[in-house]
């Protein structure tokens, strides 16, 4: 792949910077480090120290079905770190043999480079860094042409294709700017994103280019739902849906588990879980008054990494969108229910990096969907009382 090549980037991927050392959650935590054949085989005959040879030698296992670009793994150790894990926080291996020598996933993580049709690169909120740096960003992210110097693997063929009259990229900054249309509550322009987003869907199905062009040029005016009612039967019934959710998909991933047992054993159940809630809503607008802007930031940051609602699998739009509604209804029930007993802006950041450990690194947005249906919660008034959360 050629350097130096101009992607479009969010406003804030030029001044990232890996925290290196001074992680409270290692990017390394939990996770096996994959190696292509060609890494793989680099490393076996790697001048280094004797010691970082045995741990290399103890460490790297062929995977169960090799292929090219995942041949080799280095497993996390019984305690999850990585065995290259340095108690000073730095990695071994690139401390004695540099960069280079790291394999794909940690020379470019948390960066997402797409380097399909539209040459995208954005980096994903499961990195402590990026969670952060939105923090401080008041606003809305914008886009722009940036060079990425990176030495980037060629990009698997896409497999799921959609009709979007090669407008993909202009479709979905056209979704992006409904959720930073802060003329509405966030809930509200979720509501409105999902109107915009059925809009789409219908003028690709019918193959209405005119249609298309109309709403992309925002000549067609789509109908702005109501204010979200955040009454006491709207936000219980919204509590409750959140943690039945929950509690399915904390099953499924080590990242969020200890955060989603202490939000579940927080709120409780019945008039209680209303009471709690309440109060949790109001310790974390005092912790965070700009949370608002925060969660559009890390929704739309999400949107882009992803390429929302156009990922390489076989799901539809709609599917998509509920999955987002299952993002946001996950995180706000996370934050309210950790910060309420760990009211710290810290913590608010390691809840929303454990998250989307779980959301942009597993099949999260293909599950989500269908369990928002196995709920009852697909349909516009059952939304409602989830995104008043």
């Amino acid at each position: 792949m050629q350097e130096d090549q101009q992607y479009l980037v969010p406003d804030y991927y030029p001044a990232f910077r890996c925290k290196q050392g001074s992680c409270r959650t290692p990017c390394c935590e939990g996770w096996p480090i994959s190696f292509s054949m060609q890494d793989y085989f680099r490393l076996l005959s790697i001048p280094c120290s004797d010691e970082l040879r045995r741990l290399l030698d103890g460490a790297m296992h062929l995977c169960d079905h090799p292929t090219p670009d995942h041949y080799a793994q280095i497993s996390p150790r019984f305690d999850g770190q990585c065995p290259m894990h340095q108690p000073d926080g730095l990695c071994r291996m690139h401390a004695e043999l540099g960069e280079e020598m790291l394999s794909a996933v940690c020379r470019l993580y948390p960066r997402g480079i797409r380097t399909g049709s539209d040459r995208e690169a954005s980096c994903a909120n499961s990195c402590e860094a990026v969670p952060e740096m939105l923090l401080s960003h008041s606003a809305p992210l914008s886009f722009r042409l940036f060079p990425v110097r990176h030495c980037l693997p060629d990009a698997p063929p896409r497999i799921h294709h959609f009709h979007t009259a090669g407008r993909e990229q202009e479709i979905r900054l056209w979704l992006i700017s409904h959720l930073q249309n802060r003329a509405y509550s966030l809930p509200r322009r979720m509501l409105l994103l999902g109107e915009a987003l059925q809009a789409v869907d219908r003028a690709l199905a019918d193959r209405d280019e005119a249609q298309l062009d109309a709403l992309l040029s925002n000549r067609e005016t789509l109908h702005v739902p109501d204010a979200v009612d955040a009454g006491h039967a709207q936000l219980t019934a919204g509590l409750a849906a959140a943690e039945e959710m929950l509690s399915i998909m904390d099953a499924r991933s080590r990242s969020i588990h200890d955060y989603g047992k202490a939000a579940l054993a927080y709120f409780g159940e019945g008039e209680a879980a209303f009471a709690r809630y309440e109060q949790a809503a109001a310790g974390f607008a005092a912790l965070i008054p700009e949370w608002e802007t925060w969660l559009e930031h890390l929704l739309v940051n999400h949107m882009f990494f992803v390429q929302f609602p156009f990922q390489d699998r076989p799901v539809s739009l709609m599917d998509e969108y509920l999955a987002l509604c299952a993002v946001y209804a996950m995180l706000r029930f996370l934050l309210l229910g950790w910060t309420a007993e760990h009211p710290s802006r810290e913590a608010a950041v390691d809840v929303c990096a454990a998250a989307f450990r779980l959301i942009d690194h597993t099949e999260f947005d293909r599950f989500a969907a269908p369990t928002l249906r196995r709920m009852g919660c697909d349909d516009w008034a059952h939304l409602r009382q989830l995104l008043c959360l």
